[in-house]
């Protein structure tokens, strides 16, 4: 893209997010997977530090495009380590940090699938007419996913039933109404209130998510380090882990 259209994303963008990221003392764009995650955290930091967080969530890759093209964020929380490297060797962030390991799993509401054996049965059934995915080209829970299935062998089967959604957010909603009998989400999301109505599967095949979150050199760099650093506290690991991450 080239600087007049960079420019005009960056006005843009700063027209449409003026009011909620500069009312708040610190800006956050954060992976979809960790949404429920990162609301609790930031209203707990809030209470406790007086500082107002406002999040944006989308897949990685959304955000990551839309960082690079001047977006005015003060820290990214990724899903994977990929985006928040590129940031740092672009100059744009400070060095990334691991702060959670995520987990992909298969999650169903639908009564008539709760007694598959395993992951690969739920979506490979025949009872299983549609199963949601994120988008493997720019969420990591998609990526995932799909290296599992290639890893199990089931790819080719589930193939043709796959309802792609921007984000693993999107993918858990695809589940959730009823528009697939199952999807690809994460750990987080079955463990959830909106979840627990349902059934999920682990799946052994895939690797834990390693998920990194870099402060960014356009942004508050001060703010973004203490609330990185309060991340680390007994207190916000007790959340993050109560869903499911390490």
């Amino acid at each position: 893209m080239n600087l007049i259209k960079r420019l005009a994303f960056a006005f843009c963008w700063l027209c449409i997010m003026s009011g909620p990221v500069h009312a708040a003392d610190l800006s956050v764009a954060c992976a979809s997977n960790f949404t429920l995650i990162m609301k609790e955290l930031s209203a707990m930091y809030e209470k406790e530090n007086g500082i107002s967080v406002t999040c944006a969530f989308g897949s990685t890759g959304m955000l990551y495009g839309q960082i690079i093209n001047g977006a005015p964020y003060d820290l990214f929380f990724a899903a994977d380590e990929k985006r928040p490297n590129l940031l740092h060797d672009k100059g744009l962030a400070l060095a990334p940090i691991l702060y959670a390991k995520g987990k992909v799993v298969v999650w169903s509401g639908k009564e008539a699938l709760s007694s598959m054996a395993d992951w690969k049965e739920a979506v490979s059934s025949d009872a299983t007419k549609r199963v949601g995915i994120a988008n493997p080209k720019t969420a990591p829970y998609g990526q995932a996913a799909e290296e599992a299935m290639l890893s199990a062998g089931v790819l080719d089967i589930v193939r043709l039933k796959l309802a792609y959604g921007k984000s693993v957010g999107a993918s858990f909603q695809y589940a959730y109404s009823g528009a697939a009998d199952a999807s690809f989400v994460a750990l987080s999301q079955a463990l959830s209130k909106k979840g627990a109505g349902g059934t999920h599967w682990m799946i052994p095949e895939a690797a834990p998510i390693k998920q990194t979150a870099c402060i960014l050199k356009s942004g508050r760099i001060k703010t973004a380090s203490l609330f990185l650093k309060w991340l680390a506290t007994p207190t916000a690991r007790a959340v993050i882990e109560k869903y499911g991450y390490e």
